[in-house]
């Protein structure tokens, strides 16, 4: 692999969550981001003219082998569908062709991928992962556990009307990991890969998790302490339990819980501090954060 120190990245799903955490970290380590997404409006607005910009889809042939001239790093990130695999499929064939360097994959949660058969998600990451090593382009895979910022991102929410925290996994814990290592840790496997993988060792995907595997009891004595109020958890009530994205994700949402509920997103690893040589951020922190506005009106 080149060891061009200011590489040319490009960032598929640059305009979401984790996308938004990862271009900034990009630039700020002097790489050379170009964004692909589907209105050119949008990564202006979020970053004016400090990365460059290729409008496109996936569907797009010309326009993703447009994007992908000049590019010697890939981060791979689309939204969860029925079509995931196959046009992730299409992304690592046009990045082969273009001489892509280095691909970084970001998968599914590693419970959720083996073993298969369990989730329709992580059936589609196991495809992809599997296309992605018979490629020959070198690569690395990120399986990351659970998100803070999805899978608490409504307790503020549910304890400014309450003093109950909604949880689809009692008496589960569940290694919460915040986006921002994740984003990290990607930074160091776009820019470093070698270094990195030498600190982790074994080969294959990198497994990542937070330093803690917490029950939703847990959380609602966090949150009690942060707001000097009484909290506790329970079960969604149903009408908030249903899902509203549609019949496939509603499926896919529902395996995740499932999963959830039988302990398999408790698993811890040391990833995170091997790749970043310090701890994962802390879901107490990320919850103080979160609720920082909560207990100061309180």
């Amino acid at each position: 692999m080149s060891a061009n120190p200011h590489p040319r990245v490009l960032v598929c799903g640059a305009s979401g969550r984790l996308g938004q955490l990862l271009v900034p970290r990009l630039l700020a380590r002097q790489a050379r981001p170009r964004v692909f997404v589907r209105q050119a409006a949008t990564a202006q607005a979020l970053w004016g003219d400090t990365v460059e910009v290729a409008q496109g889809s996936f569907e797009d042939e010309a326009a993703l082998g447009q994007s992908l001239v000049g590019i010697e790093r890939l981060f791979l990130l689309s939204p969860i569908t029925p079509a995931l695999a196959e046009q992730q499929l299409r992304v690592i064939e046009a990045a082969r062709v273009a001489g892509v360097q280095h691909i970084v994959k970001l998968s599914g949660s590693d419970w959720t991928i083996d073993p298969p058969g369990r989730s329709l998600s992580g059936d589609a990451h196991r495809r992809i992962e599997e296309g992605l090593q018979a490629s020959g382009i070198s690569h690395t895979v990120l399986r990351p556990n659970a998100w803070m910022q999805v899978g608490l991102s409504r307790i503020a929410a549910d304890l400014r009307s309450g003093d109950v925290l909604r949880s689809q996994h009692l008496g589960a814990g569940v290694s919460y990991l915040d986006a921002r290592d994740i984003a990290d840790v990607a930074v160091e496997a776009l820019l470093n890969p070698e270094t990195a993988q030498q600190r982790l060792g074994a080969p294959g995907p990198w497994v990542l998790t937070g330093s803690q595997a917490l029950r939703p009891q847990k959380l609602a004595e966090i949150a009690s302490r942060l707001l000097g109020r009484p909290i506790t958890a329970a079960a969604p009530v149903a009408a908030a339990a249903a899902a509203a994205a549609g019949p496939f994700i509603e499926q896919v949402h529902g395996e995740f819980f499932a999963l959830m509920r039988a302990g398999h997103a408790a698993a811890l690893t040391a990833t995170v501090r091997q790749v970043l040589g310090r701890e994962p951020r802390t879901v107490e922190g990320f919850l103080a954060e979160e609720l920082g506005a909560l207990a100061v009106a309180a």
